[in-house]
């Protein structure tokens, strides 16, 4: 199940609070646009600035309008192990498919420690629990003898992974591996991973497909040429704060309102004019990108 391209889907807000038609509208989109699945309450959904009222209702929306078509699994953090497991239980009984869990942030634990975390995270569930690493969010690094040993609990079935000099061994380990760095999605496909949560889902899903079909396919330089047409794109979607251009890329269209919770800043004027060019540039791409 852990394969493709996973969303991990904003949290429009207008006039300060969230936007649940926009967010429902979102998400029935992309259910229906061959997204692998969604993740709620991600580090791209803002969860970290929502309120608990907020994440539940975020939560029940997008599940309620998913459910049988993609799964959708949800974003948990927090530094205090025991917290967290209660939170876990908490939302046990949910439509979840599973739950993406990064490192504790600020407290900075040993390889020891964070092995302990997980484990505790992992017994807690009966449900499938996705690693995040993303050391340059929480300060510290799952290493891939700690995954290692992880990776012996049933449940604890992939690792979305930031850090491209851990892809090739965490490739090779009996867990999926997806890429969570939109920029390094071909490095990390070829270090073999089956997909990534990436926030540029939300723009360009079809040409991140079509990039993972040509590599599965074996077709590595045409898979390589397509992404170097679109790699520029993606590193504008975060010249800003993510996710700042992603939202304001997306309220280009009109699907939602460009609003970030502050201390995220909107998208500024400069950035959405670069934002319009790179909206046309994938159209251009599309008409011409090579078929799987």
């Amino acid at each position: 199940m852990f394969e493709g391209i996973w969303l991990p889907i904003v949290t429009p807000l207008r006039d300060g609070e969230v936007d649940i038609e926009a967010l429902e509208r979102l998400t029935d989109q992309y259910a229906s646009d061959g997204i692998a699945g969604i993740v709620a309450l991600s580090t791209t959904g803002e969860a970290a600035l929502l309120n608990d009222v907020e994440r539940v209702s975020v939560l029940q929306a997008v599940t309620e309008v998913a459910a049988g078509r993609v799964p959708v699994i949800a974003g948990l953090g927090g530094a205090d192990t025991r917290a967290f497991v209660q939170d876990l239980r908490a939302m046990e009984s949910w439509d979840v498919a599973g739950f993406l869990v990064p490192a504790p942030s600020y407290v900075c634990p040993d390889q020891a420690g964070l092995a302990w975390h997980f484990a505790q995270i992992a017994r807690a569930t009966s449900k499938p629990v996705v690693l995040y690493d993303v050391p340059h969010r929480t300060g510290v690094a799952i290493e891939v003898e700690t995954v290692r040993e992880l990776a012996e609990f049933d449940n604890i079935v992939a690792i979305k992974a930031c850090a491209s000099e851990r892809f090739k061994a965490l490739g090779q380990l009996p867990i999926s591996l997806l890429c969570g760095t939109d920029e390094a999605f071909l490095e990390c496909l070829e270090a073999g991973a089956a997909g990534g949560i990436l926030a540029s889902a939300h723009v360009c899903p079809d040409l991140l497909r079509d990039v993972r079909s040509l590599v599965k396919a074996g077709y590595g330089e045409a898979a390589s040429r397509l992404f170097a047409r679109f790699k520029g794109v993606l590193r504008l979607l975060f010249a800003a704060p993510n996710p700042s251009a992603i939202k304001a890329m997306l309220a280009l269209d009109g699907a939602i309102s460009p609003e970030t919770r502050m201390p995220i800043r909107p998208a500024s004027p400069a950035l959405v004019t670069q934002l319009e060019f790179a909206r046309a540039v994938l159209d251009d791409l599309r008409a011409i990108a090579p078929s799987p």
